[in-house]
């Protein structure tokens, strides 16, 4: 009988530590590697700087990868590598900017995974040079990359996530997203469209299920940062070189800040994250002083246009 009272006490005490079903459920919520277990991730511009890092992100919380970026042969060592540790990714060769690439990449992703359930919009490109003197065409082609490509991409992929009722879309835009600045005027333009038409979307889905999130970074260390993106490379090649967004010398963040933003926005369901935190309230008080936030640009492009004439 002792024993029996004693093994009844132990039972319930084991019986009192184990978590419930929900408690585990919200724990695995807010642990990464478990939240993102079998989750189909869709990522543009996965090819090289913030894109590449979230997909290696990503798989090594065990998370199937499709990666969408043009460059087929950095998709494919991309891919070989995440499946040589272990993860599952699909490369998807695709340009943003064709609807129908587009679609096609996303279906070959519910062929393959069978769902998705995350997007992230990370395609993009910037073309630095004053509004005086661009080339029209120059805002053109990163509108059709930033601000359409982003459109094609969560149009393909809502049919499937209203299905499912659930989903989530995160798209990197910017703070300059929230504010114009000197030498970056198109660029701003474009990313200024791409936390409207996101904001608009957010209130569309309003209880549908599916959740959009915006990331705002500031610099970050990537190719397209120090002038080695593609389209500054083919200007370099035919004499035109365009301007840096910053001179080499000075800092940027680096691209896993953007990362972690990402993953926090989606475990979270968090509307915006900053990069870094509060760059954008920031933002919004400079906005209520809008001629004193323009004197200061103006002498902070000055002490660029020192700066990158000294490099």
């Amino acid at each position: 009988m002792p024993s029996s009272r004693n093994g009844s006490r132990n039972g319930a005490k084991s019986a009192a530590k184990a978590p419930s079903k929900s408690a585990a459920m919200r724990s695995s919520r807010f642990t990464p590697g478990a939240y993102f277990h079998d989750r189909v991730v869709l990522i543009t511009g996965a090819s090289s700087g913030i894109g590449r890092d979230l997909a290696l992100a990503f798989a090594k919380m065990g998370a199937k990868v499709a990666m969408m970026a043009r460059r087929k042969s950095l998709l494919d060592a991309l891919a070989d590598e995440i499946i040589a540790a272990g993860g599952d990714a699909l490369p998807l060769a695709a340009d943003v900017t064709r609807r129908t690439e587009v679609r096609d990449a996303a279906d070959r992703t519910l062929a393959h995974f069978g769902r998705i359930d995350i997007l992230i919009n990370s395609a993009g490109i910037a073309i630095p040079d004053r509004v005086e003197t661009m080339p029209p065409e120059d805002l053109e082609r990163m509108m059709s990359v930033n601000l359409m490509g982003t459109l094609h991409t969560m149009q393909a992929v809502l049919p499937s996530m209203r299905a499912a009722g659930a989903g989530s879309i995160v798209n990197i835009a910017s703070l300059a997203g929230r504010r114009g600045m000197p030498t970056l005027g198109a660029y701003c333009a474009t990313k200024f469209a791409v936390v409207g038409l996101t904001e608009a979307l957010r209130v569309e889905l309003y209880g549908s299920g599916i959740r959009l999130s915006l990331v705002m970074p500031g610099v970050i260390d990537t190719p397209m940062v120090h002038g080695a993106s593609d389209i500054q490379s083919v200007a370099a090649a035919a004499g035109n070189v365009p301007l840096k967004l910053i001179p080499d010398s000075l800092p940027a963040m680096p691209t896993q800040w953007v990362t972690w933003a990402v993953i926090a926005a989606v475990v979270l369901g968090l509307a915006e994250v900053d990069v870094p935190p509060g760059a954008v309230v920031m933002e919004k008080i400079a906005a209520l002083f809008p001629g004193l936030t323009d004197a200061v640009l103006a002498l902070g492009t000055r002490l660029f246009d020192w700066a990158t004439r000294r490099i």
